[in-house]
């Protein structure tokens, strides 16, 4: 039977423009052997390989460097991505599915995720993820959970997942994601569970929410997972939704 279809929607990214002196190395990078580079912090090396995606397809970024709109805002490939999970109100045996969803985007991204362990913090989508404290920013783990419309305002609706991420600006004018969330409906997912294929529908739900957190945006191509809306048919990344995450694991170390 054919589902009624579902909207998936993303925050779109909050850039926080800050200027941050944390050190100061008085050399030419360049000019050093890679060893050295790597000693002071000017040469760090890429967690895992960056990917090929494929060369067709649509795809889309929730962000882009300034002054650049060919290159995505993403998050540093030479540091894993720290995450932490609250599975209230998820469907049981939901942090294996989305193991298995995290490492579909690692592959697909050359990105890591550092998971580190659960969380009773709830989502707090109207509020800033990026805190300052005299002038300085703090990061929290990027947090996944389950929540209803009472909590999450946005899930109102037929919305069963929000995600995105939250830059910040640093050294030559670039931008870098440094922490961010999702938030799944949980009474879909309960709904969703109770079905033949429910399992494979969470699943690709979790893909779609994990694409926004890492930076990639909807698309109009109904054929690519990112397209806003789902009826179930599309399960699994499309050929644009890879070269995007492609794209977006390649971006330079910070």
């Amino acid at each position: 039977m054919r589902r009624e279809p579902l909207d998936r929607t993303s925050l779109i990214s909050l850039v926080v423009a800050l200027a941050c002196v944390v050190g100061m190395v008085i050399a030419v990078p360049s000019l050093l052997p890679a060893p050295l580079r790597d000693l002071v912090g000017l040469g760090p090396e890429r967690i895992a390989p960056a990917q090929q995606g494929p060369s067709s397809g649509s795809y889309a970024f929730l962000a882009h460097q300034p002054g650049d709109p060919d290159v995505p805002v993403g998050y540093d490939p030479c540091k894993r991505i720290a995450v932490r999970v609250n599975l209230e109100g998820a469907p049981p045996d939901s942090l294996d599915l989305l193991r298995e969803a995290m490492a579909r985007v690692e592959g697909a991204t050359g990105l890591r995720f550092d998971y580190q362990g659960t969380s009773d913090q709830r989502p707090r989508w109207e509020s800033q993820f990026v805190p300052v404290i005299f002038g300085r920013v703090r990061t929290t783990p990027a947090l996944i959970s389950w929540a209803t419309a009472d909590e999450v305002k946005v899930l109102a609706g037929k919305v069963v997942g929000v995600g995105g991420s939250a830059a910040v600006g640093v050294d030559g004018g670039r931008d870098r994601y440094v922490t961010g969330g999702v938030t799944f409906d949980a009474e879909a997912f309960a709904e969703l569970d109770r079905s033949a294929d429910g399992r494979q529908q969470e699943l690709a739900i979790m893909l779609h929410e994990l694409g926004h957190l890492v930076g990639l945006a909807h698309v109009d191509d109904e054929r690519e997972l990112m397209y806003p809306d789902t009826d179930g048919t599309v399960l699994d990344y499309g050929p644009g939704d890879l070269a995007g995450l492609a794209r977006i694991g390649a971006i330079d170390c910070l």
